[in-house]
């Protein structure tokens, strides 16, 4: 029996339920199942609680989506940008977080609790609707955290790829059932609009082509085509939204190719654009499970060609080049897979009322719970003694950029923290949130400092189009002990291992001096 079908529930016999007194317990057996989903419900309720509750705010996207949303302003007022690209990526969810601040008068930390929270959130309920064991779910989550110990942290990133994750999980389960009759009608125009959704929230309507890919090579041909219908009928619909979607396809399609265009070292890029290790021990996992299931009742080698299996594969395999592959399908395919085994396991051997079944229930929750909510490497508490560049600082106010001047800067963790403090500053950024929207020649200069970060020189061109408005911002760090060797600046050391830098100060004339 394919793992995506659900088999019935035949309870087995349970000897320790049969010693307890009849009376007391047989009646409370029927409220076994409804204590699984709460259990299940209110553990997955209480891990972005938690993770929130240290004070974790994410090191990247978050922060600049929050601002954003915020800030009210176009991006071509926050960055310098090349030409090309001037239309939102994220027009929905910036569309969405704006909503939230008017209605709720959040600010941008407000903004990101609520991005962890509500997105999390949602990658568990694209999936826990369609299992009727919930713990199954629990039971995949935490193999695959077990395995893959940053799985935890991309949960809590709080970034719309896990909206276009979640959709793409949707979209598996309901086609993996549509198979071997044909799609109805509102399955087709729910596939759209949720395609759609994807293609305004998360701007990336090319990477829903994943889900397609999966299911054409599981063998279901026709299913394949009528959902690749639906993915460019739902991509020109979401793109529709913006009020220009040519414009808007044609952008997104020139940033995929630029993001992976211009750049010679792997550190040139940001780490999920690199190659996966591979992560061996879920590898093994799977090689586990397959063992397992290889002797139950009834399976047979045919069942792994079911879209789940195959989309974990895929995005294994091409993961070994890029690492998003991995992450953002290939893991959350994986641990879909997963907990649909475990259910086949659970209906076949623990009955659906069995007081064991709620032991099992617990220990898997709190085995994610506790998995999930450790602080393990300071993952959640690293940002707590962290400080920022803020311009209502009033020893750092004049060693901001001024009003219309721009931040030079090679750290994009800069540009994310500076504009989560200052969302409606009156200055902008050369290096925002992707390197390939910077201007060729402010590029080649990012591309050189990244060659060698301890060479300051590699900043000459920056610094010779810096006018009084302007401001330098590099790591100490990176540039070894003492003030950087850039005579043309005069140096303040700021907050959080930065080093401002800005034109010499106009002498005041001695006419014009206060007397002592």
């Amino acid at each position: 029996m394919p793992s995506h079908e659900v088999a019935p529930d035949n309870p087995p016999e349970e000897p320790f339920a049969s010693q307890l007194p009849v009376e007391v317990f047989n009646p409370l057996r029927r409220y076994v199942p409804l204590a699984a989903w709460l259990i299940v419900i209110l553990t997955l309720l209480a891990i972005p609680a938690k993770i929130v509750g240290y004070g974790y705010l994410p090191p990247d996207d978050a922060l600049r989506h929050a601002a954003k949303a915020v800030s009210g302003k176009p991006w071509s007022e926050i960055l310098v940008l090349r030409s090309g690209f001037l239309m939102d990526p994220h027009p929905g969810w910036h569309a969405i977080l704006g909503c939230v601040h008017r209605l709720s008068n959040w600010g941008t930390e407000g903004l990101v609790v609520f991005s962890i929270a509500s997105l999390m959130l949602l990658f568990h309920l694209a999936v826990l609707p369609w299992l009727r064991r919930p713990e199954a779910w629990l039971a995949g989550l935490l193999i695959c955290l077990v395995c893959v110990h940053v799985f935890a942290d991309r949960l809590a990133e709080g970034r719309p790829f896990l909206f276009t994750i979640s959709a793409s999980l949707v979209v598996l389960l309901m086609w993996s059932r549509i198979h071997p009759r044909g799609p109805r009608l509102h399955e087709i125009a729910f596939t759209i609009l949720l395609i759609a959704a994807v293609a305004w929230i998360h701007g990336s309507f090319y990477q829903m082509l994943m889900p397609v890919a999966a299911v054409f090579l599981s063998g279901r041909w026709r299913a394949a085509v009528w959902l690749g219908l639906c993915w460019a009928a739902g991509s020109f619909l979401g793109s529709s939204f913006t009020g220009h979607p040519w414009e808007f396809l044609d952008q997104s399609i020139r940033h995929l190719f630029a993001v992976f265009s211009d750049y010679t070292l792997a550190r040139q890029i940001a780490t999920e654009l690199g190659p996966s290790d591979g992560d061996a021990l879920l590898v093994l996992a799977v090689v586990g499970m397959l063992l397992w299931r290889s002797h139950s009742p009834g399976w047979k080698a045919s069942d792994l060609a079911e879209p789940f299996f195959v989309m974990a594969v895929l995005g294994w395999l091409l993961g070994l080049k890029t690492l998003r592959f991995w992450w953002d399908w290939g893991l959350p395919a994986a641990t879909v897979w997963f907990a649909l085994e475990f259910q086949q396991q659970f209906q076949t051997h623990l009955g659906f009322n069995s007081w064991k079944r709620l032991w099992i229930v617990l220990a898997l929750a709190l085995g994610v719970y506790l998995n999930t909510t450790s602080d393990l490497g300071g993952r959640w508490t690293w940002n707590l003694t962290n400080e920022y560049l803020e311009q209502d600082k009033p020893e750092l106010a004049s060693w901001l950029p001024g009003n219309g001047g721009i931040l030079y800067s090679a750290d994009m963790r800069v540009f994310f923290e500076t504009f989560f403090k200052n969302p409606t500053a009156p200055w902008r950024y050369v290096l925002g949130f992707e390197s390939s929207l910077m201007k060729p020649e402010d590029l080649a200069v990012l591309r050189k400092v990244q060659w060698n970060f301890g060479n300051v020189r590699a900043y000459e061109p920056w610094i010779k189009k810096m006018g009084p408005k302007d401001r330098l911002v590099l790591r100490a760090s990176w540039l070894g002990p003492g003030i950087p060797n850039i005579p043309e600046l005069e140096w303040h050391y700021a907050v959080n291992d930065l080093w401002v830098g800005r034109l010499p100060q106009k002498p005041i004339p001695s006419a014009v001096r206060p007397r002592p």
